[in-house]
């Protein structure tokens, strides 16, 4: 169907381009095109995203990317982060140590800072969530992010590839 709508526009903008062929009936189905592809086509991103890579089902941590944006219109503090599949979720960070020149991850403590319109970019070699102690369930694996104004977004991990 999409396919069909924007070839039926590439024939439209044909005709009223180079033909000069501009009537009511093309104008309106020009219009409604557009229209459409705008609403349907268009998918807001999401203020919260992350994924990880398949772990072996022996494995007891996991580490988790994405990006965190603030998706209030005031400075919030993340307070804590729960998941359904992993008891402990803990902000890390890589650094490399200028003296030893050795990359070492650190724990970041809660509460983290996010102001208005601040993304944090949750990436390997860089700040990342690490999942502790695995429990046994089955299904998709959700965090809850709990913020200092009260309220908490549930997001599900999306599995990928490296």
């Amino acid at each position: 169907m999409r396919v069909m709508a924007i070839t039926h526009l590439i024939i439209i903008l044909i005709e009223v381009l180079l033909l000069r062929k501009i009537n009511i009936t093309n104008s309106g189905i020009l219009l409604l095109i557009q229209a459409n592809l705008f609403l349907f086509c268009h998918k807001p991103a999401e203020p919260i995203q992350f994924w990880m890579t398949h772990t072996p089902e022996v494995a007891k941590t996991a580490a988790v990317y994405g990006e965190i944006q603030n998706p209030y219109e005031t400075d919030v503090e993340i307070r804590a982060v729960v998941s359904n599949g992993y008891q402990t979720v803990d902000f890390h960070e890589t650094i490399l140590d200028e003296n030893t020149g050795i990359v070492r991850m650190r724990k970041l403590n809660y509460p983290i800072k996010l102001m208005v319109k601040e993304t944090i970019h949750l990436e390997r070699s860089g700040k990342h969530l690490m999942l502790y102690d695995k429990l046994n369930r089955s299904g998709n694996l959700k965090l809850e992010i709990e913020f200092s104004n009260g309220e908490k977004k549930i997001v599900v991990v999306e599995e990928r590839s490296l």
